[in-house]
């Protein structure tokens, strides 16, 4: 798989780009979880994708569930 870095993906880009990096049919099939929350991710509640080690964290759209992955994000960039 190649790598790189994307900022945002539009929404009638998604599926594209959730299928290329292995997503898109654990969304589809409602696999597909919020790291924190444990909500099925959707293409309306997807809020992060983020890549972390050997694995992908998918995180929904509610804004705490956000901020507490930007601030577990900072605090492993800090040490």
């Amino acid at each position: 798989m190649k790598k790189e870095e994307i900022l945002a993906v539009h929404k009638t880009k998604l599926e594209e780009f959730l299928r290329s990096i292995g997503l898109w049919d654990s969304l589809v099939k409602g696999e597909l979880k919020c790291v924190l929350c444990e909500v099925p991710i959707s293409v309306d509640n997807i809020g992060l994708i983020i890549p972390s080690k050997d694995k992908i964290i998918v995180c929904c759209s509610k804004s705490e569930c956000i901020f507490k992955i930007r601030k577990l994000r900072e605090n492993e960039n800090e040490g």
